[in-house]
Parts: structure tokens; sequence; C-alpha cells
């Protein structure tokens, strides 16, 4: 009898445990690989891709081949799951897959009046180089045509989302800016493919 009421108090307990919500990521595998593209025209991805230090905007027929696009330029990354570094939430960092020492990172501008997505290269192949810079909140969106959707927002500026936006005069007008936005709704939205 007492086994009994054991069995039903631990399924009692285990049914009526709050989920919590930091769980959610877990339910993917991660890490993963996104090569980031937006619709530029019906015929045409917009694509990010390095560019020196900096990350730039191109575009490619939605006819070619992503597997040759990821082949001939520096376009696919690698998402992994991270911790920001004082709230100690889920986040995730990016690398570039085919050099995977260069992490990218949010990062004013020269003049200091933009925020620019940029990389650098670390020391490591597994860790970035430390801070929230380089850290990024993936906000899912609904589905593309069955391709998974997000907004990417800087855990370091927070409200500052990676954009297809052009940057001021005074930069390359293919500079990738992040823009501020109150919500991730009205954020660009890359489709991960």
């Amino acid at each position: 009898m007492k086994y009994r009421f054991l069995l039903f108090a631990s399924c009692l307990f285990l049914i009526s445990c709050k989920k919590d919500s930091t769980v959610q990521p877990l339910l993917e595998h991660w890490p993963q690989n996104w090569i980031l593209t937006t619709d530029a025209s019906a015929d045409k991805y917009t694509y990010l891709e390095l560019s020196g230090n900096s990350m730039k905007r191109s575009e490619v027929l939605k006819s070619y081949s992503l597997t040759q696009l990821a082949l001939d330029n520096y376009c696919e990354f690698i998402v992994s799951l991270a911790r920001t570094e004082y709230t100690n939430e889920i986040c995730y960092k990016i690398q570039f897959e085919r050099e995977r020492k260069r992490w990218l990172f949010a990062g004013l501008s020269s003049n200091g009046q933009e925020v620019h997505l940029r990389t650098t290269l670390g020391n490591s192949e597994t860790e970035d180089p430390g801070g929230d810079g380089y850290k990024f909140f993936i906000h899912d969106m609904p589905k593309v045509n069955g391709v998974k959707t997000v907004a990417i927002e800087s855990v370091d500026k927070p409200g500052y989302y990676i954009s297809t936006a052009s940057p001021g005069l005074n930069y390359s007008p293919t500079q990738v800016v992040l823009t501020q936005h109150s919500n991730p709704d009205a954020a660009t939205r890359f489709q991960c493919r």
C-alpha cells in the first residue's frame, strides 16, 4: 500500500512541476550550420559573408546551389549554445565553418554612431574571444516555406538586431549593420539554410 502511495505521489509531483522556459533551446540539436539569407527579390537571396574583418551583404540567384555558395564564399556559420557573461542566460555564439577561429561580434562603428557586425580572429576554435559582444539572442520567427527563420539580437547591445539596412555614408554600402527595434517582430528575419 505504501509503495502505491509513493508511486502515485511521485507521479503527481512530476506532473505538477513547472517547466523551465530556458530548456526550450535544448530541444534542438546544437551546434547548427547556417547560411543566413533573406529574400532580395523573387529570384535572388541576400546573404551575409565575410569581408576582411567586417561582414557584408551580397546577392545570389535562388537557383544557385547553396552548397556551392558555401564553398565559394565565407558565408556558412556554426551557431552554438552559450551563456551570457553576467546573467547566465542562454544565448548563442557564431563562428565561421571554414575559418573556425573567426567569430562574429557586434561593435560600434569607427565614428561610434552605428553598430556594425564584425569579425575577429580568436585563439580557439571552441571558445569565442570573450565578452557579450560575441553573443547573440536568437528569436524564432514563423518558418518561410518550411525554412527556419530567426531575428538575431546582440546580447551586448540589447534591442539591436542584425539587419539588411544600409550603413551611413562613411561606410561601404554593403556593410552589415545592426538596427535598433523595440521587439524582434520588427527586425530583419533571416532564413537559416
